[in-house]
Formats: C-alpha cells, sequence, structure tokens
C-alpha cells in the first residue's frame, strides 16, 4: 500500500519551480532575439525606401536636363537657368548640400512619407532629400551636349530613439543641411551619385 502511494505521488513544489525557472530563461532569450529581429526587419524596410527614393530622384534629375539644351551652334545663350527646375543650382568644386524645392508639376520634391511616397507636407515626412550638384564639365562653347554635372544625392531618416538636430523638423527649409550631415548620432544616411549630361535636342 506504502509503495503504490509512493508510485502516484505527483510533482514536488521544488521541481514545478525549477521548470518554471529554466522556461522563463527560455523565454526571455526568445523575446529578446524577436526584438531583434523586428528592428533588423525595420531598419532593411527603412534602407530599402531610402534606396528607392534616391534612385528616384537620380531619374528626375535625368529627366529635368530634357530642357538643358544650350548654348549649341543655334543659340549660344545658356538655357540651365531658366530651363531646369533642380539643376541650375549646380555651382562650384565646393558647393554644400541643398534642400531641393518641391515642383508642383511634377508632383516631387524632398520630402516622403513612412512608405516612400512623395509629399509636400513636412510634419508628414520620414524621409528627406538633400541635393549637391557640381560641375564636371561646363555647358560653355557652341559644342551642344558637353555639360556635365555631377550630382549627388543624399536620403536621410530619424534613427530609433533619437530627434531632429534643431527644432525645425526632419525636412524644414530652415535646417542647415551642411549640419544634418556630420550628426551620424541622429540619423541614417543613403548616398547616390551619378552625372547628368546636357541633352542634346533640338
Amino acid at each position: 500500500m506504502t509503495r503504490a502511494r509512493a508510485l502516484t505521488r505527483g510533482y514536488t513544489i521544488v521541481e514545478v519551480m525549477m521548470a518554471l525557472a529554466v522556461m522563463a530563461i527560455g523565454t526571455t532569450g526568445i523575446i529578446s532575439m524577436q526584438r531583434v529581429t523586428i528592428m533588423a526587419n525595420q531598419h532593411a524596410k527603412n534602407l530599402a525606401i531610402a534606396t528607392h527614393v534616391a534612385e528616384a530622384w537620380q531619374e528626375q534629375l535625368a529627366s529635368d536636363a530634357i530642357g538643358w539644351n544650350h548654348p549649341s551652334e543655334l543659340q549660344p545663350a545658356p538655357d540651365l537657368l531658366g530651363d531646369t527646375v533642380w539643376l541650375n543650382q549646380a555651382g562650384n568644386a565646393t558647393s554644400p548640400w541643398f534642400l531641393p524645392v518641391y515642383d508642383g508639376t511634377r508632383n516631387f520634391g524632398p520630402a516622403f512619407d513612412a512608405l516612400g511616397n512623395v509629399t509636400n507636407n513636412v510634419a508628414e515626412a520620414a524621409f528627406c532629400t538633400h541635393l549637391r550638384l557640381r560641375w564636371l564639365y561646363p555647358d560653355s562653347g557652341a559644342v551642344q551636349g558637353n555639360g556635365l554635372i555631377r550630382a549627388e544625392v543624399r536620403v536621410f531618416w530619424l534613427r530609433d530613439g533619437q530627434d531632429a538636430i534643431d527644432n525645425n523638423g526632419l525636412c524644414s527649409p530652415a535646417s542647415d543641411a551642411s549640419n544634418i550631415g556630420l550628426a551620424y548620432g541622429n540619423y541614417h544616411f543613403v548616398y547616390k551619385t551619378s552625372a547628368v549630361r546636357q541633352n542634346t535636342a533640338q
């Protein structure tokens, strides 16, 4: 009778507590791994969106060059300043980064929302774009198509838990673009560089 009762006894409280402790340690590890995975996935998503935004800007700058046709044999006066939206900001080798203007005709500008859509509302901006346009070869002389501009695109967004370096917001025209480029602790960055050639169409 005593032996039968001993065989039917359940787990002791010590055994139950040890099992719960082991399970809690394992669960804590899984939860912490899940948090890291979620953060990594979010960063990968933001990186993909920022890369897409930079590539879209490269396409817009190439499209902007369609209106840049002169000087040429038929018209010696340059038309870069009057016939382009953004390329007219091209400067010398030390030209700084700048926030490009929003163009309502093209519905394109520097600010993008969290899904990578263009927005003209700075308060909705999750990604912002700066440009730096410098001459590789000036559009001088009567040979059409000689002009060449180095176009650098910088897309940036806030790091987790960080704020903009000033009180102006992420994509405000009041922010100093040169200061933003140095704030690696506040922002993530994606850079793209291309060359934009003067158009040869008449």
